[in-house]
């Protein structure tokens, strides 16, 4: 079959698994897709953020400061599709789909750096990567949510392209180079560290290639400068750290100080010298971010159980059960083969982590889909040199033929496995945790809300304000005139715009006289006051409506 058509007929399934129900699947936005969306709107209609920030180079968006690269990303796609969930979440379609594309031609440039007699040998790899790329759980994921992260590794991975074809082809692909390196640092918090430390590692990797370049990445270097410039003041604003001190694990430094006061006077009033080393405050955060960093590599986390129930379907981890063999084998190929390539394959893998480290919640998902693609290059090599096998013998020809044939059907199953839990269950099974229910809220005060002068929505619904603004398309003029976002943490009873009012219900402290209307969670509105109920899609109630 011609490369061509195998090239477009592995991208063509690509885009069907990022675009296929893009916007029912997930079944609705969480809180960070409502406020990309509506800061978008904002910035398409006024040029201002929620807050009335003129194009900030960071979006505070409930005060968690992000980078702000998807949203002006998604303004295109809201200015031509309007303000909702698909056009919300189609740059993440596209810069998925233009990912799994680049995944090939680095794959492509990756095999001219291994010996001659091994290139045509492996000359299918970039094709099997660019497959498992393709169809691979954790990315279709993230690829069909607006969550920046995905983002990044797109960014990542043409950053490498342009690299290599600046070594092997042109020069000045070098700028182009620099300049997405540049662009990643607006897309998500972890490229931060990320994309600095992958930069270092080719410049460390590939410093005898590079010695002869020294004019064009020079100019490179400024060119990316350039492009950072406006987030210097972003760096140099403490106020824009607050997103790493609320997700750092090390935040809470009073409970771990105690703890390990509490064991060094244990020790001190036992004698217990080696204790007095362990126990120490500075090895106490020594080990708590070789936990973080170490927990990423946990085959449960990985091939079984993922992290939060938004960064996975139902019953599946992150890659394949089916590729664990295949990425061991894979990894311990690479190792044993050595060289240059080996070299910058292990490191990514190893600093995949670094960012995550020392945040709460890990393993995570998100902050270490930078991950990406290097999984997929460990399972294609593996899977291909044991295809490649050079024994012979009608009995071991006979193995290897059976093996084929059960990994292809064993791999086509686990595919589909993954669809019908993703399309499937996924929707029915974590609607909770997608914060399903507010555009049936919203819906229904659409059609009922002219009897009422005043609507408060209780603020235990999780950020109702920014679904209410989403979800109304409420003029972005109009509400900055009214104040615009007053708070961007987890307090909002300040937030109101229009008839709407955002602040906790106690129903005890309500004079009800049918001129309010309340929304709030089930256990806020009594059932004599309720007028309608909303329920997650696996029929427990979500939300009720009262007067």
């Amino acid at each position: 079959m011609n490369n061509k058509l195998i090239l477009f007929l592995i991208l063509l399934i690509a885009i069907i698994l990022r675009f296929y129900d893009l916007g029912n699947t997930p079944p609705s936005p969480d809180w960070d897709e409502a406020a990309l969306g509506y800061n978008a709107y904002s910035i398409l209609k006024t040029g201002r953020d929620e807050y009335g920030v003129f194009m900030p180079a960071v979006l505070r968006s409930f005060d968690d400061y992000k980078p702000p690269l998807y949203m002006y990303l998604a303004v295109p796609s809201v200015a031509v599709f309007g303000l909702n969930i698909w056009a919300v979440r189609l740059p993440a379609a596209i810069v998925g789909s233009l990912a799994v594309i680049g995944v090939y031609f680095l794959v492509s440039e990756f095999l001219k750096f291994i010996e001659k007699k091994d290139q045509a040998r492996f000359g299918a790899l970039p094709f099997l990567v660019m497959v498992l790329f393709a169809v691979s759980p954790w990315h279709v994921h993230f690829s069909r949510i607006a969550f920046e992260a995905n983002i990044g590794v797109a960014i990542n991975i043409w950053m490498l392209v342009f690299f290599f074809w600046g070594l092997r082809r042109n020069p000045r692909w070098f700028y182009a180079s620099a300049i997405v390196a540049s662009l990643s640092l607006y897309a998500y918090h972890s490229e931060r560290i990320f994309m600095p430390l992958l930069v270092l590692l080719l410049f460390a990797v590939f410093r005898k290639e590079l010695k002869t370049y020294s004019r064009q990445l020079c100019i490179g270097v400024v060119l990316g400068c350039i492009v950072i410039l406006p987030l210097v003041i972003v760096f140099l604003d403490p106020v824009n750290w607050t997103r790493l001190k609320g997700t750092s694990s090390l935040s809470d430094t009073t409970r771990l100080l105690e703890r390990s006061s509490r064991k060094l006077l244990d020790d001190q009033s036992s004698g217990d010298w080696l204790g007095m080393i362990f126990d120490n405050r500075r090895i106490v955060y020594i080990q708590k971010l070789a936990e973080g960093y170490l927990s990423h590599f946990s085959v449960k986390w990985l091939f079984l159980t993922g992290d939060n129930d938004r960064h996975h379907a139902p019953d599946m981890g992150l890659l394949y059960l089916i590729e664990l063999p295949f990425l061991l084998y894979g990894m311990y190929r690479v190792w044993r083969k050595g060289g240059i390539l080996s070299k910058f394959l292990f490191a990514w893998f190893l600093i995949a982590p670094i960012a995550a480290s020392p945040t709460n919640e890990t393993p995570h998902a998100i902050r270490t889909l930078v991950f990406l693609p290097v999984f997929q290059i460990f399972i294609a090599i593996g899977i291909l040199e044991i295809i490649m096998k050079t024994k012979h013998g009608f009995f071991w020809n006979l193995a290897r033929l059976a093996a084929r044939q059960g990994f292809v059907f064993l791999y086509f199953i686990s595919i589909v496995y993954y669809l019908h839990m993703y399309f499937g269950h996924m929707n029915i099974e974590y609607s909770f945790n997608w914060q399903y229910g507010y555009e049936e809220v919203v819906d229904y005060v659409k059609s009922n809300g002219g009897k009422y002068t005043k609507v408060v929505v209780s603020t235990k619904l999780e950020q109702p304000h920014m679904f209410f603004l989403f979800y109304l398309k409420y003029d972005p003029v109009k509400y900055l005139e009214e104040g615009g976002t007053a708070s961007g943490g987890f307090a909002e009873d300040r937030n109101h715009f229009g008839k709407y009012s955002f602040r906790p219900l106690v129903w005890d402290d309500i004079a009800a006289n049918g001129s309010t209307l309340y929304i709030g969670t089930p256990g806020e509105i009594p059932d004599n006051n309720t007028l309608y109920k909303i329920f997650y899609l696996n029929g427990d109630e979500a939300i009720r409506i009262g007067a």
